[in-house]
């Protein structure tokens, strides 16, 4: 079985890309989302397709370059796969890595399930993301991350129905750009719901943008993960140095919800994940911009975070 993964975005499908023989990089950076090109197999055939010739060969050679618009080589090899008529053989070559990897997202979702079902309170983020996924389930609605640890319980949980139903800053992005990010979607797709995830420390970088959604007429819902905490680099202290610095990452509780009613807007506090599905139905029907103030427990570690402390001494992701 040969084993091919496509890479356009960083980080998408990891379990793909590290199992594959052969890897498609278009348009899309070795950085550190790809752990500088280590995160696929070291065995691996690269082929980098790239309008930036710079781009090709950086932190792992190509074994293929390819110097392009990909949309122009994409359109291209489209038509060479419908005039020689390989589509069915490329079926039937590939269909045992498909179903491979069908499985393997079964049973990752499965695994999961301790924080996606969890009961416990404070509400486990892997609730809270799975009750935003399960809300935000129409062709058009946008979810978009900001943040640190949240995001990578966002990220690892959401459907993709449509284009559009994910977005995040990825490497051209910063703590802060979900609120701009969010606003932008609303002004662009005036008919789409949008909900942006971010945790309690990256709100503060731009809350006030708030005021422009409000100003701008612009009924988003910003779901806010509250846990007291700079949470990926808490956790980091913890379990990838075992060292943690008090007073250097804890946040008091700030009470958005109430910050956003002080600007004219609509706040709801959550406190229990069975209250998760009502809050937001609630924020969506107020036609306001709304921030759902969601308490999340501090103690379970993200996806992300637990990437990053199974590192060896030496490695950097």
């Amino acid at each position: 079985m040969f084993r091919v993964s496509v890479v356009i975005t960083p980080g998408c499908a990891v379990w793909a890309t590290v199992m594959s023989d052969c890897v498609i990089l278009l348009g899309t950076r070795l950085c550190l989302y790809h752990a500088t090109g280590d995160l696929y197999n070291p065995d691996a055939k690269i082929i980098q397709v790239d309008i930036e010739p710079e781009e090709i060969g950086r932190n792992r050679s190509a074994d293929l370059a390819v110097f392009a618009d990909i949309k122009g080589l994409l359109d291209q090899c489209n038509k060479l796969i419908d005039s020689d008529g390989i589509a069915d053989s490329l079926e039937k070559n590939f269909r045992p890595w498909v179903d491979e990897l069908r499985k393997e997202h079964v049973e990752r979702k499965e695994m999961q399930k301790f924080n996606t079902e969890s009961k416990s309170i404070p509400i486990n983020p892997g609730r809270l993301a799975q009750e935003i996924d399960n809300f935000m389930d129409r062709v058009d609605d946008i979810v978009i991350t900001d943040g640190g640890d949240l995001p990578s319980w966002v990220l690892t949980t959401r459907t993709c129905r449509g284009l559009w139903n994910e977005m995040a800053s990825g490497l051209f992005g910063c703590l802060g750009v979900g609120l701009p990010y969010a606003n932008a979607a609303k002004l662009v797709r005036p008919q789409s719901r949008v909900l942006m995830c971010t945790g309690d420390g990256s709100i503060g970088f731009n809350f006030m943008e708030l005021e422009t959604s409000i100003r701008k007429n612009l009924p988003i819902v910003v779901v806010i993960g509250n846990n007291n905490l700079w949470g990926m680099t808490a956790n980091s202290m913890k379990h990838r140095f075992k060292h943690f610095v008090p007073d250097t990452v804890e946040l008091d509780f700030v009470p958005y919800h109430k910050m956003m009613e002080a600007l004219g807007g609509k706040g709801i506090l959550v406190e229990k994940p069975d209250d998760i599905q009502t809050a937001l139905k609630d924020a969506f029907a107020s036609g306001k911009t709304t921030v759902v103030n969601v308490v999340i427990d501090p103690a379970v570690i993200g996806p992300a975070s637990e990437a990053i402390a199974s590192l060896k001494d030496g490695e950097e992701f």
